[in-house]
């Protein structure tokens, strides 16, 4: 075990030995998914253009839940929003197929060209996709047989009042402590699910499986990570890799959650006292906690507190992406070259 960790600091290593390379190269592929994510969304945004004429929801609020993660209120848009929302996912994950392709690159001692990372193979696309999508029915299985299981207890054992008063007031009670036992459960099913089948994306990028059906490449990632001893060695591997990550991790956190703050307390400060009272009854914990947090400060140092953390999560971003983006990636691309290809 000691000499797999070595090999997978040294593979990473490799990323920072080829610095110039490896974020130019991440540069093309950043630029990749956004581009095709916005072509991707046009028939979208062109659908929500013309019926936002007729509702009285703007194209521009459209906009804004895109950017922000948010929900525009009704039933037609959130589709369109979801679907929007898919098409961002789905490229953000064929851009970690091309971080695969160029770390296993470097694996190979060789400087994969800027012009051959396969960014427009439709063929390689369309395989991908399908291949998502066949891997996303497998883990829907767990999640919709933890649902059936929840709906079970409650049918049986009649606690549709335990499940009003949890929601409600979230104490303790019979019908909490077992959902919490059936999430924890499911997480552990879908991380073991995800080991099992993750390096089928590897596996769709070797030459000599590209004429493979994509249920059989499905099932020789699940043959090939069949060893439990070599799913300790995974999961091992991963804690010491997030482990080294949990301070820039801290940082980032730090800085998001100060900045939503100082957000949310320059908007309350700028209500009228009606309002703010009105806020205060429906969630009074949270703006008592951003009074005591920042009511030592007026108006001019919380905008300038705002500025401050603005900038810091810009400088922070861009660090993250020049010299952590890409690591997770390698990590798995270390395993898989070590232990699964083998």
């Amino acid at each position: 075990m000691k000499n797999d960790i070595k090999s997978l600091f040294w593979d990473i290593s490799l990323l920072y030995k080829n610095f110039v390379h490896w974020n130019i190269s991440k540069l093309f592929i950043f630029l990749l998914w956004i581009i095709s994510w916005f072509i991707t969304i046009i028939p979208f945004a062109l659908v929500f253009f013309i019926f936002s004429f007729f509702s009285d929801i703007s194209f521009l609020t459209y906009i804004w839940a895109l950017l922000n993660g948010t929900y525009t209120g009704s039933f037609l848009w959130d589709i369109i929003y979801f679907l929007s929302l898919w098409a961002f996912i789905l490229w953000y994950f064929f851009n970690f197929v091309l971080l695969l392709k160029l770390n296993s690159s470097y694996i190979s001692w060789e400087k994969l060209s800027y012009k051959k990372n396969e960014y427009l193979n439709y063929k390689l696309f369309l395989r991908y996709i399908l291949l998502s999508l066949l891997l996303f029915i497998i883990f829907l299985i767990p999640i919709l047989v933890s649902i059936f299981i929840l709906g079970l207890i409650i049918w049986a054992f009649w606690w549709i009042a335990e499940v009003s008063v949890m929601v409600i007031d979230s104490p303790q009670n019979s019908f909490s402590i077992i959902s919490l036992f059936i999430f924890i459960l499911l997480c552990i099913v879908i991380f073991y699910l995800f080991y099992r089948f993750i390096f089928s994306y590897f596996f769709i990028l070797d030459e000599d499986n590209k004429s493979k059906k994509l249920y059989n490449i499905i099932i020789y990632s699940f043959h090939k990570t069949s060893w439990f001893k070599r799913f300790l060695k995974f999961l091992l591997s991963m804690i010491i890799v997030y482990t080294i990550y949990l301070p820039f991790s801290i940082v980032s956190t730090y800085i998001n959650w100060n900045y939503e703050d100082l957000n949310k307390y320059a908007s309350y400060m700028n209500l009228k006292q009606e309002d703010k009272e009105t806020l205060k009854q429906i969630n009074s914990y949270e703006y008592n906690s951003l009074e005591m947090k920042y009511s030592w400060k007026d108006l001019l140092e919380i905008e300038k507190s705002q500025f401050r953390f603005y900038y810091a999560s810009i400088i922070f971003s861009i660090f993250e992406f020049i010299v952590i983006f890409g690591v997770f990636s390698m990590f798995l691309t270390s395993f898989y070259n070590r232990n699964i290809r083998q």
